[in-house]
């Protein structure tokens, strides 16, 4: 299976998720996060995806917006950024980095031999993983 392959996978079951916390969740909006959180956080081995297509990235970064749009009542067109700091949740950016730091810091402390020798391998410094995840905790403004 490819990064891409998983992705699609990833945005199948948000969406489900997303359809099941709108229609069978009536309670407030603390409660609707809280909900938000524990269920749309999960995004399963985000932080090992190197090689996929941006569009496909972009159509599971959309549905995870729009899940907490319909949870709030918001229109489709409001600010998902807006939406995102005024209620306290991370976006899908956020939930990544948040990832990438967790599986680097358990890899980097890690004292198991073959864990501490794929660390030092060329394979780990200079992989596919390794660009992805600086380009996730390095974000450069341009302009």
């Amino acid at each position: 299976m490819t990064d891409d392959d998983d992705i699609i996978n990833q945005t199948t079951k948000l969406i489900v998720v997303g359809n099941t916390l709108q229609k069978k969740f009536y309670c407030s909006r603390e409660v609707k996060m809280e909900l938000f959180r524990s269920h749309c956080y999960s995004i399963y081995c985000n932080s090992l995806w190197s090689r996929y297509k941006v569009a496909i990235m972009n159509r599971l970064k959309v549905c995870h917006n729009d899940i907490l749009k319909r949870l709030l009542g918001l229109p489709r067109w409001c600010s998902s950024s807006l939406a995102f700091a005024r209620n306290g949740v991370n976006n899908l950016d956020v939930i990544r980095r948040h990832s990438v730091i967790s599986l680097r810091s358990r890899v980097e402390l890690s004292t198991n031999s073959i864990i501490t020798s794929v660390r030092q391998s060329s394979a780990y410094v200079c992989g596919p993983i390794q660009q992805r995840w600086l380009g996730l905790l390095f974000v450069q403004n341009v302009g």
